[in-house]
């Protein structure tokens, strides 16, 4: 298992390969997020790294992207933006796979590497999410992700509710301060 992380519009193969798995995901309508992966909604997010992480036989097994918005703090980055399945879709409802792992070390060591990230974050839409994945990042992946009871303006149009969401975070906590939440 291997995972890559790179600045969009850096490496052609790999920005193609991404598209094309994003645009798959969009087509399959079953799922109920399928609109997230359609250009106008993905390209929205402001993506400026893609994640593909790879299984032992070089099958693409998760995608997601790091994404920056100007309704959050300066220096604030959402990783899992976007994130899904291309293979295994296996649910793992005792353990998060190694590969969402992978996914987020990777992102994590790119943001240190190539940006001035005070604080990243995760959010979903979904209720309860929060301390499984955040006690699967921490226990199994060495990371160190935190939570509070706030709910944070993830998107621009704050009179949207989806746009309201939980996150779990690593980073300067006194960033979260000038945030808008509720």
């Amino acid at each position: 298992m291997h995972t890559v992380t790179w600045k969009k519009g850096t490496d052609t193969k790999l920005d193609n390969l991404f598209t094309s798995l994003r645009k798959e995901r969009y087509l399959d309508t079953s799922h109920r997020l399928y609109k997230n992966y359609g250009d106008e909604n993905f390209l929205s997010t402001t993506p400026i790294a893609l994640t593909i992480c790879f299984d032992d036989n070089n099958i693409p097994e998760v995608c997601s992207s790091i994404a920056i918005r100007n309704c959050w703090p300066n220096n604030v980055y959402r990783i899992h933006n976007r994130m899904w399945k291309a293979s295994n879709r296996k649910p793992y409802v005792r353990r998060l796979s190694d590969s969402v792992g992978y996914a987020t070390l990777s992102q994590i060591d790119w943001l240190k590497s190539n940006t001035n990230c005070e604080l990243c974050f995760i959010s979903r839409q979904t209720e309860t999410w929060e301390n499984w994945l955040m006690s699967n990042l921490n226990e199994h992946f060495g990371c160190n992700f935190k939570s509070d009871n706030h709910k944070y303006l993830t998107c621009p149009n704050e009179c949207d509710q989806t746009c309201w969401q939980k996150i779990i975070y690593m980073g300067d906590e006194r960033i979260l301060e000038k945030w808008q939440r509720r």
